[in-house]
């Protein structure tokens, strides 16, 4: 029996425990072989959009000798992959540094990317554009309880204790709420980093949105559950973001608008008029046109991953 320990220490524990932790024991995104989906594990559609986008920053910036791009939680390196294949990137000297914090993954990634990326398990000290693709709603929290007094703090095993922590929202005794404080600091130090930061993750704008909300959950073999405690180390544990603790982005949109501001619908017509010249043909290149359709409509579904909200923290030049 383990000491009772505070939730976050618990989660971080589930997680990442280098012996024990759902990571560390091969949990990831993925398809068959996964645990759960992510828009990059969708197709390469997502990748060529974001490959655009960089393409653009860089211009923007004066098109730079260097162009470095770090992605936080970079898993086995698949949007990497995709990033780098697209054409959109060919001419931008773009050196893409792969961040993740499990060592399996960081080998899956090497296998992947070979020399293409650098695979690290931390962030560089600059970078240009710094990524997150589902990694705010995957940090450990603290979790809150209304109680008649105030807040009180969920420890492990089921057990209310003092805490100094507090949320500005008006909710019932009984109600729980998570403090994403390991988020808030994730997103001060990569500004230190990068003077651009984007991130996807599922989420809402404010904390009493979460109320009455189904806000953690938990994934394995693309199953989902809703309890922590069932064989810690088993399943990944994630809980919705909430923006207001978060220092305030420059801008907001939901996935499906970004992906739409960076062009997916031009790429999905591409893949259209290939397809309609290519079909009789059969070939890869026919068969990854048509494929766009359906990626296209998975990445901006409203009631999936299109309502993931993205978040942009711009940093002007010093």
């Amino acid at each position: 029996m383990n000491p009772a320990e505070r939730f976050d220490r618990y989660q971080q524990r589930c997680l990442y425990d280098p012996d024990a932790g759902f990571y560390a024991a091969g949990g990831r995104a993925g398809g068959a072989r996964g645990d759960f989906l992510t828009s990059p594990e969708v197709g390469p559609l997502f990748g060529t959009v974001l490959a655009g986008a960089l393409r653009s920053w860089w211009e923007e910036a004066g098109s730079p000798p260097q162009w470095v791009v770090a992605e936080a939680g970079a898993g086995r390196g698949v949007l990497a992959a995709a990033v780098l294949a697209a054409s959109a990137s060919g001419d931008v000297p773009l050196r893409y540094v792969c961040v993740e914090r499990s060592a399996a993954l960081r080998a899956a990634a090497v296998e992947l990317l070979g020399e293409r990326a650098t695979v690290a398990d931390s962030l560089p000290p600059r970078a240009d554009v710094l990524l997150a693709n589902e990694l705010l709603d995957n940090l450990p929290v603290r979790i809150v309880e209304r109680t008649g007094e105030g807040w009180a703090e969920l420890w492990v095993p089921e057990e209310l204790r003092p805490t100094d922590l507090s949320l500005a929202v008006d909710v019932a005794v009984g109600c729980r709420l998570p403090v994403i404080e390991q988020a808030a600091a994730w997103v001060t130090a990569a500004r230190a980093v990068a003077p651009r930061v984007v991130t996807f993750d599922y989420g809402v704008a404010t904390t009493a949105e979460l109320v009455d909300r189904a806000w953690l959950r938990t994934y394995a073999h693309h199953e989902r559950g809703s309890d922590p405690f069932v064989e810690p180390g088993s399943v990944d544990i994630t809980v919705d973001v909430a923006v207001d603790q978060l220092p305030a982005p420059t801008l907001v949109s939901t996935q499906a608008e970004w992906l739409e501001r960076w062009g997916i619908e031009a790429l999905v017509e591409e893949g259209r008029r290939v397809w309609a010249e290519r079909a009789s043909v059969g070939d890869l290149a026919a068969v990854r046109a048509r494929s766009r359709v359906t990626e296209a409509e998975a990445l901006c579904d409203p009631d999936g991953l299109g309502a993931f909200l993205t978040l942009e923290w711009l940093t002007p030049p010093q």
